[in-house]
């Protein structure tokens, strides 16, 4: 297999020993997919991440998408939630094989990302209207994480391990457990969370719309779905105004098309914004612009009325 480096490395980095004993049976793994499915013209995805991605074609000529991935609870939990989106507002599962750690979907065509839209308002609109179709009750039986889950294992472990150098203003967690307690105070349910709906994750078909794809799984209030949307593709040559204006602009929007109010819509903006940063640290993975995320958490602070 003619794998990137980077995917490569990253696997090694997030996975460790689990990692490094899979790639080695990667191709193994995917001509079993092939042969279990019936896939053919199959393309390796261009933009590999965490997992192997290819673009292939049944029997019947349908085209599909297989994902690969080192068997874990996140790659599961995805899984499920597609399982449960059935094909609303998300993109549609196929089938699965735990013991491979493969998922066979749907096509996406042509998969423009929402960011190419380059329209800050309709593209906060679509998104709006996805969160809409995509949030599902919680199940009877489920294995989903509770989004308290994460917060409270990354807050406790940036304050405690991660960050011994406190990179991560302390004052900054503090303000996001009060956002946190503020949303689970005023939830009146809870469902279960795509847990990563930003704009690369809602792609385009010219069948069936704008859809959600790379869901994590999480149960959580349903306004904290907005969180990652608030904070992504803010473009780095703006001046922080420019950014916070952009965010401003979302937030009427999200509040308007939702129904919750711009305050408690930030303060699931900030928790989210938070908890990114301090999963960095976790994965090694401190980006050049990582400051701007810490200007971008103390606007939303004051956004919520923290």
């Amino acid at each position: 297999m003619n794998l990137r480096i980077e995917f490569i490395d990253t696997i090694q980095r997030i996975f460790g020993e689990r990692g490094r004993e899979w790639l080695p049976r990667l191709p193994s793994i995917v001509a079993q997919c092939r042969r279990k499915w019936g896939l053919h013209e199959s393309r390796i995805c261009t933009a590999l991440s965490i997992n192997y991605i290819e673009f292939a074609t049944t029997t019947t000529g349908e085209a599909v998408a297989l994902k690969v991935g080192v068997p874990h609870a996140e790659l599961f939990t995805e899984m499920a939630a597609l399982r449960l989106y059935a094909g609303q507002g998300a993109v549609r599962l196929l089938d699965t094989d735990l013991n491979l750690g493969a998922i066979l979907m749907q096509r996406v065509q042509p998969g423009n990302v929402l960011w190419s839209l380059g329209d800050n308002d309709e593209e906060t609109r679509i998104a709006a209207e996805v969160m809409r179709q995509i949030a599902q009750p919680v199940p009877a039986d489920h294995t989903f994480p509770l989004f308290s889950e994460w917060v409270e294992r990354a807050f406790r472990l940036t304050r405690t391990t991660w960050d011994p150098q406190e990179r991560m203003p302390r004052h900054l967690i503090s303000a996001a457990e009060v956002a946190f307690s503020e949303i689970e105070r005023t939830k009146s349910t809870d469902v279960v969370l795509h847990g990563d709906l930003h704009h690369e994750n809602i792609v385009f078909d010219q069948q069936a719309g704008w859809l959600a794809i790379d869901p994590k799984g999480v149960i959580g209030a349903p306004c904290l779905e907005v969180g990652r949307f608030l904070h992504n593709q803010l473009p780095t040559h703006l001046s922080i105004a420019q950014r916070q204006a952009l965010v401003r602009a979302r937030l009427r929007i999200l509040s308007s098309e939702l129904g919750y109010s711009q305050e408690i819509l930030a303060a699931s903006g900030l928790v989210d914004c938070v908890l990114g940063h301090c999963w960095c640290f976790e994965d090694a993975a401190l980006g050049p612009y990582w400051h701007l995320g810490i200007e971008l958490a103390e606007s939303l602070t004051r956004m919520a009325g923290i």
